[in-house]
């Protein structure tokens, strides 16, 4: 598997996007009892609250959904440069 390939594949992993026997290796924390699963639960609660107090519809508002499709393609490119780093950093044996 290529570099570029791999990253990918482990974030959607981590991230629940995977089939759950694709790779026993990394553990998909998008589940309650993971890390990710809890804090997108928080992010998603706090979006509704906002959602009825406001009136807005999360569903179609431009605003929102830019906050969120932004969320997501940030935490994807953060994923995939600690990757890149981490392979660096274990490359140069620091």
């Amino acid at each position: 598997m290529q570099t570029n390939e791999r990253w990918e594949f482990i974030y959607n992993q981590i991230n629940g996007i995977n089939e759950p026997d694709v790779c026993e290796w990394v553990k998909d924390e998008s589940s309650p009892e993971g890390e990710i699963g809890p804090l997108t639960d928080q992010i998603y609660e706090a979006r509704n609250r906002i959602c009825d107090r406001t009136g807005l519809n999360p569903d179609s508002d431009p605003d929102l959904e830019l906050l969120f499709s932004g969320f997501e393609k940030l935490s994807r490119v953060c994923g995939k440069l600690m990757y890149h780093y981490g392979r660096q950093d274990q490359a140069t044996n620091f």
